[in-house]
């Protein structure tokens, strides 16, 4: 079977689940709550056009995904999109996944709503995430991702 890309379901919520408790430990050396991970997918998936996950399945599975949020842009007056938790499992990278899920994902997200831009904030020392998102065209935006946690 070659690979799929889908809009991801309830039915994908382990997977990736799985693959975002995997992400935050190879890339940040972040160990995080499997249960509030869990809570955030399944209320992500609920939440419609303002947060799309899309999957990568094969013969094996759900092998990659990645999820798109929206912010609206009044300067462009249009939608940015966030490109976030992108995963491939480590025996299928270097294989094109990523890029079939995020040609994917950008070309039906593109179809929902008025896109002007897709973003992606990426850790400083991740040259190698760096490098593959300047192969398919990303430019550093000159802005500096900042945040102030608020407790809950």
């Amino acid at each position: 079977m070659p690979v799929v890309i889908r809009s991801a379901t309830a039915d994908d919520v382990a997977a990736i689940t799985e693959f975002n408790c995997r992400l935050a430990l190879e890339t940040e050396d972040k160990a995080l709550d499997r249960g509030t991970v869990d809570a955030g997918v399944r209320r992500g998936l609920q939440l419609g056009d303002e947060v799309q996950y899309f999957v990568a399945e094969d013969e094996s599975g759900v092998i990659g995904q990645i999820m798109l949020t929206r912010e609206w842009s009044d300067w462009r007056n249009g939608w940015m999109i966030w490109l976030q938790s992108v995963y491939v499992a480590s025996e299928k990278r270097g294989a094109g996944v990523f890029r079939l899920l995020f040609q994917r994902a950008v070309e039906l997200t593109r179809l929902r709503c008025d896109a002007v831009c897709v973003r992606l904030y990426v850790e400083h020392e991740n040259e190698t995430a760096m490098e593959t998102y300047r192969r398919l065209g990303f430019l550093d935006s000159g802005y500096l991702v900042m945040e102030m946690p608020l407790e809950t």
